[in-house]
């Protein structure tokens, strides 16, 4: 069973001296949406002052802005290393054992709004660039709907979603055997945020640790993560308890 992850906001600095024009990043069906988001953003960036809005850079956009200028030179990293908030933080990559991070090649993959669909391995660079970044004139939701239309029956085996809406609905995964994750809270029945991001990286380091083979496994998994899981048709409900 593959287990395919939203990225996060918040990412690692720096990286090794290799960067992503001396690389080929896997999958060039994806490389024709990859070169159109960069050249806008050439054009983008021109104007530091739409970029910044443009692309929701904060108050102190700096760094974010150089990133940015440099994403084809700049040094990589793994990008399940890259990624450093709650998610990744609860999934703790550089701990799990060696038969873990063997599975975590073959079974866990990453939805970038930059990059497109990515091996949590694959090499990349720091940047700021999320689903709801606008550049004028590109629809990212088609651009990325389309480019992977190439890509998802290349992916054997049932799927385990665990990306956000927004990420979902950049590259909706077409008719197959593929679970999406809702995570509630145990008191209320309510969906979770912070402890959303918390529970899909316990449950994800479990499964690249322990195996997930399909979907029947989840609730077993879940368990060992700390909580619940139940099925319910084609979605997978994670359960949360008080003080998770």
């Amino acid at each position: 069973m593959l287990v395919l992850l939203p990225p996060s906001e918040t990412k690692r600095p720096g990286g090794v001296g290799v960067s992503i024009d001396k690389l080929a990043i896997i999958w060039a069906a994806l490389d024709p949406a990859r070169v159109e988001i960069f050249s806008r953003l050439d054009v983008l960036l021109e104007s530091p002052e739409t970029a910044i809005r443009s692309l929701k850079l904060g108050k102190k956009p700096d760094h974010a802005l150089e990133a940015m200028a440099t994403l084809q030179t700049s040094p990589t990293m793994p990008a399940i290393e890259r990624y450093s908030g709650v998610l990744f933080e609860a999934l703790d990559y550089t701990t799990l054992s060696e038969k873990a991070k063997t599975r975590v090649e073959r079974q866990l993959f990453i939805q970038s709004a930059l990059f497109g669909l990515l091996p949590a391995t694959e090499m990349i660079p720091d940047y700021k660039f999320s689903a709801t970044a606008k550049i004028e004139g590109l629809s990212l939701k088609s651009l990325w709907n389309q480019a992977h239309e190439a890509v998802w029956p290349r992916m054997v085996g049932p799927i385990l979603d665990m990306r956000s809406e927004s990420y979902r609905a950049l590259a909706p995964i077409p008719p197959r055997e593929s679970y999406f994750v809702e995570v509630l809270d145990a008191k209320s029945g309510r969906a979770l945020n912070h402890f959303n991001k918390k529970a899909k990286g316990a449950f994800a380091r479990k499964a690249m640790e322990l195996g997930i083979e399909s979907v029947s496994d989840v609730p077993e998994i879940a368990k060992a993560a700390g909580f619940k899981a139940k099925l319910d048709g084609h979605r997978v409900l994670f359960i949360i308890p008080p003080g998770f």
